[in-house]
């Protein structure tokens, strides 16, 4: 006990060195005999600071211990540097070594971009060699497909079915449509227009060409256009027009109500004119037609702002359907027919938009006269001849694409000439174009067909109107659908030995008969349902076709 209590006293005079701050620089040792001593110091007192043992992270470090060459002491501890700044320079395979001035003060310890000495000439000769390299590889990329690919890129943008900014053949329709939108719209007086002919001859086209002519002037009135297709039924075009004038929630009203507000918003004097077209007016097709009695009398109501504009296929809609608006002369529209483009009109349409392509000629002026003559011949759809030279350029692009392919094309030997894109590849023939109205209309024996008297038939309207009429005399019944009347179509060109056109087209040709007032239709959501009849006698069809030998054939032999 004596002695426990002597260490415990002896212990409680020990003097403990005080902790140093390790924030304080650490002075390098002198000799060898120094640091025995501070071996020693370190095993007689275990609990005095050490000063050789560092910190492992090297971003703790101060001073030289970091190696980061500030000679200034820093409040706090420097910015962390990244893998590559923390090692050592490299040195190069020719013994060149970077080396860091030992008294370079930087102006920013993180950045090392100052620390790195410039390039040499040497290094500049190398990187300039391998960038030209790299220029020419980038060249022969860039010019593998640019000569065999832009001509027919640009050939097919402008082979396009928007609104153009110059419409051919269409003249003297355009010039009606400003009068017409000049004397109503813009002067305040109300009005009603309707435009007939087939499909692919202009109507809305001609329209829309027309509205952004006279933007300007009609900048005061409200325009509202709907397609009627797009609408579920006949009586949803007045919701539909009503939510156009800002009555929302039109939809969930009663049909009178809605009428109602239609017909006093329509003739408040101090409302501006109001602009409405209707296009496939047909669809608007009703028990009594009281919704096309209805639309058509609103221009005729007193103080009335509306001007009416409908677009539809068939010629005769407002003498056939609506003979009641012959007995009101306020409400008689004016009419607009768009006739079936000619030979020589579509040729003129290929030509002229493809004049704008830079260069060479893409298109044959064989095979343009060829895709006129077939495409005048069956329907005259203007967008059906720019599909047909459409597809046909993709044909020979895809060609030229697939033999261009591994092939380098020498424009990159030489560099002050550079190659133009002038030059087409290959031209697109009467072979692609046959090709693509093979394609589109079939195997057609009648090659001439439409080219002789212009108001006669081509062969596949006549095949059709007799089809229809052998089908209607079978099933005892005035109208037929479009699906059987294509089967029993098919069937009679199987007989004739004459190829037939698909039901799509088979509709764009009933569609060109509904413009000549020889059949009628009525469309449904679902094409092969749309109910087709004649509208002219049977013992009328031999005369209206101008064929009695043909005529009498297919109605002796039957379907």
């Amino acid at each position: 006990m004596p002695c426990t209590r002597s260490q415990s006293e002896s212990q409680s005079t020990i003097s403990f060195p005080k902790r140093k701050s390790m924030r304080k620089c650490h002075k390098p040792l002198e000799n060898e005999g120094d640091s025995k001593q501070d071996t020693t110091r370190l095993s007689t007192s275990p609990l005095s600071s050490q000063k050789q043992v560092l910190p492992l992270s090297p971003c703790k470090r101060l001073g030289d211990d970091n190696l980061c060459n500030v000679t200034q002491l820093l409040p706090c501890s420097p910015a962390k540097q990244g893998k590559k700044e923390n090692s050592f320079p490299p040195t190069s395979a020719k013994g060149r070594t970077l080396l860091f001035s030992e008294h370079s003060t930087p102006k920013s310890p993180a950045k090392s971009s100052n620390l790195v000495p410039s390039p040499l000439r040497n290094g500049q000769e190398i990187s300039n060699a391998s960038q030209h390299r790299r220029t020419r590889k980038e060249l022969v990329c860039t010019r593998l497909f640019k000569q065999a690919g832009t001509c027919y890129q640009e050939a097919k943008s402008l082979l396009h079915t928007a609104v153009p900014d110059q419409l051919y053949a269409r003249e003297k329709e355009t010039g009606v449509l400003h009068r017409f939108l000049r004397e109503h719209v813009c002067r305040g007086k109300p009005g009603s227009l309707y435009i007939s002919g087939a499909p692919g001859t202009g109507k809305s086209v001609c329209l829309n060409r027309a509205l952004l002519d006279l933007k300007t002037e009609l900048a005061g009135s409200q325009t509202i256009v709907l397609n009627c297709m797009a609408l579920r039924s006949s009586q949803a075009v007045f919701p539909a027009i009503a939510e156009q004038l800002g009555h929302a929630g039109a939809d969930k009203t009663a049909r009178g109500d809605v009428i109602r507000k239609l017909e006093k918003c329509l003739t408040l004097e101090s409302s501006p004119m109001i602009l409405v077209v209707l296009d496939e007016m047909d669809q608007l097709d009703s028990k009594g037609q009281d919704v096309l009695y209805t639309v058509f009398e609103w221009p005729s109501f007193p103080n009335s702002r509306l001007v009416l504009v409908g677009i539809a296929n068939a010629l005769d809609l407002t003498d056939r359907i609506l003979p009641r608006l012959q007995a009101r002369p306020k409400c008689r529209p004016q009419l607009l027919n768009f006739p079936p483009y000619t030979k020589d009109q579509l040729a003129s349409i290929l030509q002229k938009r493809l004049k704008q392509v830079s260069g060479e000629q893409v298109l044959d002026n064989a095979a343009i006269q060829f895709c006129a003559r077939k495409v005048s011949a069956v329907s005259g759809d203007a967008r059906k001849a720019l599909d047909i030279c459409r597809r046909a350029i993709e044909i020979v692009e895809s060609d030229v694409k697939s033999q261009t392919v591994f092939k380098l094309l020498p424009a990159y030997k030489s560099s002050s000439k550079p190659a133009t894109d002038s030059a087409v590849p290959q031209r697109v023939g009467l072979v692609h174009v046959s090709r693509v109205i093979s394609d589109v209309y079939g195997d057609r024996l009648a090659a001439g067909n439409g080219c002789g008297d212009a108001d006669s038939f081509p062969l596949q309207q006549k095949i059709l109107v007799c089809s229809l009429l052998l089908l209607a005399r079978q099933q005892k019944t005035k109208e037929v659908t479009l699906g059987k009347l294509h089967e029993a179509y098919s069937k009679v060109c199987r007989k004739q030995q004459v190829g037939a056109v698909d039901q799509s087209e088979c509709l764009s040709l009933l569609a060109l008969l509904e413009s000549r007032g020889i059949v009628g239709l009525k469309k449904t959501k679902e094409a092969r349902l749309t109910k087709v009849f004649l509208k002219i006698e049977e013992k009328d069809v031999e005369h209206a076709l101008k064929d009695g030998v043909l005529v009498g054939s297919i109605l002796a032999r039957g379907i």
